[in-house]
């Protein structure tokens, strides 16, 4: 005998819950239309024992327990008890009123223990896959019965199967009342939140001893292993095929599927978007190249930090030593020329050179920071004594870093009035002033060209980053030098002209000229900086290493949207056959679809007579119309022969409708089959 039971339904609103006002008149209407052989009143942090009278009075044909919704410092809980355990439920939840102020109040498990004696009676309902679930029952709690809270049939069947899961229970988390902000008082959205249990009795031991066998617990009558009821149609948590002439409602069914489940929980392939191989492909090229790339950016992530540096370098100083010996020479003869100009002696002194204090900023930064972690002290022996040695360093740092930067304080004063003097002398005597340029910095500048150009001509080679094998296909990401201006255009994708100022530089290896010349062009982008240096080349092969067909790419670019999906609950396939052949239907498609029924949900469309039969689903479910113009679904166990429309009840062997599904009637099935007889003659 089974029994189907609610425990957790609100009565009474807390300031933990939505507002709402209770109607006996719902309730009795929700236990009449669901046929409910026991319910729980579970209301957030309190038990109005005034409330639980009246409706265990009026509710005289169903076994009413009390319970509460409770709100530990460890999760939320359901805990249900026996009806001799109201007086003391009533003075607990006296206590928790004063416990309870706000929002984000809660007790610990001790405190439920010792404030309420009854507390090893209950049954313990604590929530499975929610944030606000317990994650680990506390050993004070572990001698009560404890179940799993699930809050939708496909969850249901996910922990049934899974023997480590506390035994699932499907209940409803209604609101009694009239009016509720939150739709929980829609009863026809709550017909399938409730859980059938294989007992003689609603008493309550029954229960108890009953809910801790996963198998006398169900969410269907019949014990059907494995089945969501959608709309009231029956189908298979695992593998679904689903048949009908067109516009039967096929996709209206798969529409509806998507009603009762959150979009994050299914992944979906509408109808034709398999034949659209070429767009998927392209994306999945683009992903795939983009991804290896970031990977090899990540890679020399230092290295390209420090050139990024030196393209930004905005330095105007002139870089080229025989210049500015010219310079020098020249103005050399100039003075020697002068009459006036030995009167100057200041015009002949070079600017003060100033000193270099960003490396020692930094290092004050990194060495405070270090000084400011207590943390990092606490755990060394001799902490104290360590740290002060960091101080003292960071104190010696600091007066080097004070004194250079009034040094260059005072060399950027002088160097302003040198500046002036020799403007003015120049004004008055003709004499041309040689142009600004630090030996130092250029020295410094020429030995980073050349570590740049040394390590940019080492990694820009062809390499392999990635060779995926996926389904039978490869899928094999290079990145490799550019070849010509039009090959970087098209993957920058710019039409500015590259060929004299870029590349020529470019395939001569002098890279820092390219990098000087590649900082002024309009689409440059430091973001986008490793897209300048190398090309990704993304080529998909089959299993013998040969570059796929067109009709491998559609197959290719299926199995990879079936790979994309695989992590999801429920996955939802619109006539996956566009543009595949038999042989590749019955060889690779279905053997992919039945590993994917193993862990999720899988509703499979077809017309495809290959598909559709060899595929040996786990339910069929079979779509017309009915006389009224609207959409019958029938369905069943494919192995069964039967299919059933469970919202009349009507019930009829599969054999006749599935061929006219599949091969237009059994005169065409007949005929084809001639066909094929005549052809062996």
């Amino acid at each position: 005998m089974t029994k189907k039971i609610d425990f957790h339904i609100h009565t009474v609103s807390s300031i933990k819950d939505s507002d709402f006002s209770f109607s006996l008149d719902w309730l009795r209407r929700y236990v009449e239309n669901t046929e409910l052989d026991s319910i729980a009143i579970t209301n957030h942090d309190l038990f109005d024992r005034d409330n639980f009278d009246i409706i265990t009075q009026t509710l005289t044909d169903v076994k009413v327990y009390p319970g509460i919704e409770l709100t530990l410092d460890i999760g939320h809980v359901n805990i249900v008890f026996p009806t001799d355990c109201v007086d003391e439920l009533s003075l607990f939840s006296n206590w928790l009123s004063q416990v309870h102020q706000t929002q984000t109040d809660s007790i610990t498990s001790m405190q439920l223990c010792e404030q309420l004696p009854c507390w090893n009676k209950g049954i313990y309902i604590y929530e499975l896959g929610k944030s606000k679930g317990v994650k680990k029952i506390p050993d004070i709690l572990s001698e009560a019965v404890s179940v799993g809270g699930v809050p939708n049939q496909l969850r249901f069947n996910i922990a049934h199967g899974n023997p480590s899961s506390l035994v699932p229970c499907l209940f409803s988390d209604a609101h009694a009342t009239d009016d509720d902000s939150d739709n929980r008082n829609d009863i026809n959205k709550l017909r399938n939140k409730q859980t059938y249990i294989q007992v003689d009795t609603c008493e309550f031991e029954d229960i108890k001893r009953c809910l801790q066998d996963r198998s006398k617990v169900s969410i269907n009558k019949d014990y059907l292993q494995d089945v969501v009821n959608v709309g009231g149609v029956n189908i298979s948590s695992g593998l679904n095929l689903v048949v009908g002439k067109r516009g039967t409602g096929k996709t209206y069914f798969l529409n509806k599927i998507k009603e009762e489940y959150d979009e994050e929980d299914y992944y979906e392939i509408k109808q034709f978007e398999t034949a659209r191989a070429d767009e998927y492909i392209e994306k999945q090229r683009r992903t795939q190249g983009l991804s290896a790339l970031h990977h090899w950016q990540e890679k020399y992530k230092n290295e390209f930090s420090k050139i990024k540096e030196y393209i930004k370098d905005s330095d105007t100083e002139q870089d080229n030593i025989d210049n500015f010996l010219k310079d020098v020479k020249r103005f050399a003869n100039e003075m020697a020329r002068s009459q006036s100009s030995q009167k100057y002696l200041l015009f002949q002194e070079a600017e003060y050179e100033l000193s270099n204090v960003n490396f020692l900023k930094d290092a004050l930064i990194n060495i405070k920071e270090v000084i400011e972690k207590d943390e990092v002290w606490d755990l060394l022996a001799g902490g104290i004594q360590k740290k002060n040695h960091f101080i003292e360093v960071y104190s010696e740092l600091r007066a080097l870093y004070l004194k250079y930067t009034r040094d260059n304080i005072v060399k950027n004063y002088i160097n302003d009035i040198m500046k002036e003097v020799k403007d003015t002398v120049t004004a008055r005597t003709g004499i041309s002033k040689v142009q600004k340029c630090s030996i130092n910095k250029i020295i410094h500048k020429q030995q980073l060209e050349k570590k740049i150009n040394d390590f940019l001509e080492r990694i820009i080679v062809e390499t392999s980053l990635k060779n995926e094998r996926i389904h039978g296909y490869q899928i094999q990401v290079n990145l490799a030098p550019y070849e010509s201006a039009s090959q970087f255009q098209k993957e920058i994708g710019t039409r500015e002209a590259v060929n004299n100022d870029l590349m020529e530089y470019y395939r001569n290896k002098e890279f820092t000229a390219f990098l000087n010349n590649l900082k002024h062009k309009n689409f440059y982008n430091e973001a986008n900086f490793a897209e300048y240096l190398v090309r990704k080349e993304v080529r998909l092969l089959d299993s013998d290493g040969v570059s796929a067909s067109g009709g491998q790419a559609v197959g290719f670019a299926l199995m990879l949207r079936l790979n994309e999906a695989k992590n999801k609950p429920i996955i939802l396939i619109d006539e996956p056959e566009s543009s595949l052949d038999n042989a590749y239907i019955k060889s690779d498609l279905n053997g992919e679809l039945k590993k994917l029924a193993k862990n999720s949900m899988v509703v499979v469309i077809t017309h495809n007579s290959t598909l559709g039969t060899l595929l040996k689903p786990d339910y069929l479910i079979i779509t017309s119309k009915d006389d009224r113009g609207g959409y019958s679904v029938m369905s069943g166990e494919f192995s069964s022969s039967k299919v059933k429309d469970s919202v009349i009840d009507i019930e009829e062997k599969s054999y006749e409708k599935f061929i006219e599904a599949m091969e237009s009637g059994i005169d065409s099935y007949t005929e084809k089959g001639e066909i094929y007889a005549s052809l062996n003659s």
